[in-house]
């Protein structure tokens, strides 16, 4: 019997890799963004969504509330590296409505649509963990994703449905390589091919199993 999975942030990067990972896999895939999906698949289908705009998110689910979910990834998410003092309101707007009220809006819409025994999974980041310097919205926004998914999990415990935090550092995709303040050797970043057979060693392991917080980063970095 196939599994479905719904990801947000499928145009590009890592939501990309692992749904083509996961569709390898003989998994359904529902793929979510604010942008075109180049994935070709007759198991994936496609929907262009502003996660960030409640409205649009609770129209999506109306659309497929004929699914049962196995996994949820909360993927999506905008990146900003710039001083607490030069970031404008329309970024701090930006960077919480779609990484942090986003990610909510999502999750409390799929709920009801989650088979027993499902998962849910948030890709955050290390800066929902650490203070990192000239990024203070951004982890704002990864430090209240990872208070929700921990009291989320709790919450969920009688409900068999399991949730982890996936934080990782630096990734080789486009969000990391668009950001010309970090100067390093992409090829020694995470490749993104390595979250993905996290994410399917999770969904493999025994339901008993909970994986709260996951924490991982290159060794060009240290956190910690």
């Amino acid at each position: 019997m196939y599994k479905i999975a719904l990801i947000t942030g499928t145009s590009s990067g890592l939501g990309e890799t692992i749904a083509k990972h996961l569709l390898a896999n003989d998994w359904v895939v529902i793929g979510v963004s604010r942008g075109k999906s180049t994935i070709i698949h007759s198991c994936y289908t496609h929907f262009r969504v502003d996660i960030s705009d409640s409205d649009s998110v609770k129209n999506l689910f109306t659309n497929l509330n004929s699914f049962k979910f196995d996994l949820l990834i909360n993927n999506s998410a905008v990146f900003e590296y710039q001083s607490f003092i030069d970031t404008a309101t329309q970024t701090i707007d930006k960077i919480i409505d779609i990484n942090l009220k986003g990610s909510i809006y999502v999750t409390k819409n799929a709920l009801h649509l989650m088979n027993k025994n499902s998962r849910i999974i948030f890709i955050n980041s290390v800066a929902g963990l650490e203070e990192l310097e000239n990024q203070s919205i951004y982890c704002a926004s990864k430090y209240g994703l990872t208070a929700f998914a921990g009291v989320l999990g709790k919450e969920l415990r009688g409900e068999s449905i399991k949730v982890t935090s996936i934080h990782p550092g630096g990734i080789n995709t486009p969000m990391w390589d668009s950001n010309k303040d970090f100067h390093t050797d992409l090829t020694k970043l995470i490749d993104p091919q390595q979250i993905a057979d996290m994410i399917t060693f999770i969904c493999n392991s025994q339901q008993n199993i909970e994986y709260k917080t996951i924490k991982i980063f290159p060794d060009i970095e240290w956190h910690n």
